[in-house]
């Protein structure tokens, strides 16, 4: 019963737009962790990834069990084709945990805000480095592009001294975007044909591999409203958020998708606003508008 309810919302167009706008609001709050947690960002990553891989892998059992016939999704999916693929899902691991990394490395050395807007750099990145997994070529349009994103990483800095942290928590972000571009193409060439709660699954469970013998020790030493923060980011900000978004995209276009996530700066930056009190400035709402229409059209033109 409850399976079937969860199905014919799913189909509902109405309700998976709102699934959707709800996970690119969560992964917009997901920033905040990186303020709200004192702990390091490997610990923070750690708990997140741990956490994400347990969950994305727990709720399709959860939904197979009050399914009438418990065949939605079977085990068998979580399971690797081959050496090789299981290889490729430890190095895909591996990229991850550095994406998260310097994605909470930017937001504790400099502001929600610029961490963020840095981070949303990443379509620029798909845009260069497509031609290294495909057969297109590099347009100057493209490096025209990449000019005028970084122009914009430029502008939302208070200073560009490099010993100022505000600009070496933009240089995080940026290799935080880099980063999640590799991490799509190389998945979209690699991975096809296991189903996104198992790719979930791997990358999320390699990360937490790689990174437990150097951080483990860093969690056990926080307190119980830390370990409370990390249990709301892996369910709620992590496992929740990208199983809306999986079951979105069963119903909304991928390039609409696409749309709706580029929104996810704006609930970052007006959520630090409320719960932090981070008050962006002038020349950053100048240098993230030029950030964000830039990334916009690259989505677009890609499509």
């Amino acid at each position: 019963m409850l399976h079937s309810l969860y199905a014919r919302l799913s189909s509902n167009k109405t309700t998976a737009y709102l699934n959707i706008h709800l996970a690119v609001f969560l992964f917009g709050g997901a920033g905040l962790f990186g303020k709200l947690i004192p702990l390091s960002s490997g610990a923070i990553v750690l708990g997140r990834a741990f956490l994400g891989a347990f969950f994305v892998f727990l709720f399709p059992q959860i939904l197979n069990w009050f399914s009438p016939n418990r065949k939605t999704i079977s085990l068998k999916q979580f399971q690797p084709k081959s050496t090789k693929d299981l290889l490729t899902f430890a190095l895909l691991g591996v990229i991850l945990a550095f994406h998260w990394l310097a994605f909470f490395e930017a937001i504790q050395l400099s502001t929600v805000a610029i961490g963020v807007l840095t981070f949303s750099t990443f379509p620029i990145f798909t845009t260069l480095l497509e031609p290294l997994f495909s057969k297109e070529k590099l347009q100057f349009s493209d490096l025209f592009l990449a000019f005028l994103a970084f122009f914009g990483v430029l502008w939302v800095l208070p200073t560009l001294s490099f010993q100022h942290n505000y600009t070496q928590g933009a240089l995080w972000g940026i290799l935080a975007g880099a980063s999640f571009s590799v991490l799509t193409l190389w998945s979209k060439r690699l991975l096809e044909g296991y189903t996104s709660h198992c790719v979930s699954f791997y990358q999320n469970g390699m990360a937490a591999l790689l990174l437990l013998p150097f951080f483990v020790s860093d969690i056990l030493a926080g307190s119980g409203k830390d370990w409370i923060y990390l249990l709301l980011l892996g369910l709620i900000f992590t496992a929740i958020a990208h199983t809306l978004f999986i079951h979105s995209m069963k119903v909304i276009k991928a390039q609409t998708a696409s749309l709706i996530a580029s929104l996810e700066p704006l609930y970052a930056i007006l959520l630090a606003w409320f719960f932090l009190g981070e008050i962006p400035t002038s020349n950053l709402y100048l240098g993230g508008l030029l950030i964000l229409t830039v990334a916009f059209y690259a989505m677009l033109k890609k499509k």
